[in-house]
């Protein structure tokens, strides 16, 4: 048989640390040794979250409130490219608040995005077919008539904004988006 040859870098020098190191590791009251106690419970941990991951699937899913309302998206079609999305942005327009100026505008808060985006489908405003997700506005509906996707799942934009989009729970996800949390207590 042939003999592979040692390497250079694994001398006499490399094995007495090596040796010296395990030592160490093995030796109660060490730096090292306290530092693998503290990984080991760490691995240990991180294989059991593991292993609850493959025994769900894989269904964690991260929750986040809303927690700006100015504006949310409504996505005709699941799909999103950085920022760019189909669909369209729904704002509910500008007002003051008491005690401002009649100068200060403030946008309205939009409590209900899952009702917002439903009203922007019953009037035809979204079309998963067109490149942009949005309906040509010849084509709206005025009677509120349009079919809406079923299910629509509310999802968080990174900046907190609502992103309500075609799909179920796992749509989220699948854009690197978290879920929204419920606020019911």
């Amino acid at each position: 048989m042939n003999e592979i040859p040692r390497s250079q870098r694994f001398s006499a020098e490399r094995s007495a640390a090596i040796e010296a190191l395990l030592a160490n590791v093995a030796q109660d009251g060490t730096p090292e040794n306290r530092h693998f106690q503290n990984t080991k419970g760490k691995r240990i941990l991180l294989a059991g979250v593991a292993v609850a991951l493959v025994a769900t699937g894989g269904a964690v899913v991260m929750q986040l409130p809303v927690t700006d309302k100015s504006s949310i998206d409504c996505f005709a079609r699941a799909e999103l490219h950085g920022n760019q999305f189909p669909g369209t942005t729904v704002v509910l327009g500008e007002g003051t608040r008491v005690g401002e100026p009649l100068t200060q505008r403030n946008p309205i808060p939009i409590e209900d995005a899952l009702a917002a985006c439903r009203a922007v489908w019953a009037h035809h405003g979204l079309d998963p077919d067109a490149p942009d997700g949005r309906t040509h506005p010849s084509l709206r509906d005025g009677s509120s008539s349009y079919p809406i996707p079923n299910p629509l799942t509310v999802c968080v934009l990174s900046d907190g904004r609502a992103a309500v989009i075609p799909g179920d729970e796992k749509v989220c996800a699948s854009l690197g988006l978290a879920l929204k949390a419920d606020t019911v207590p």
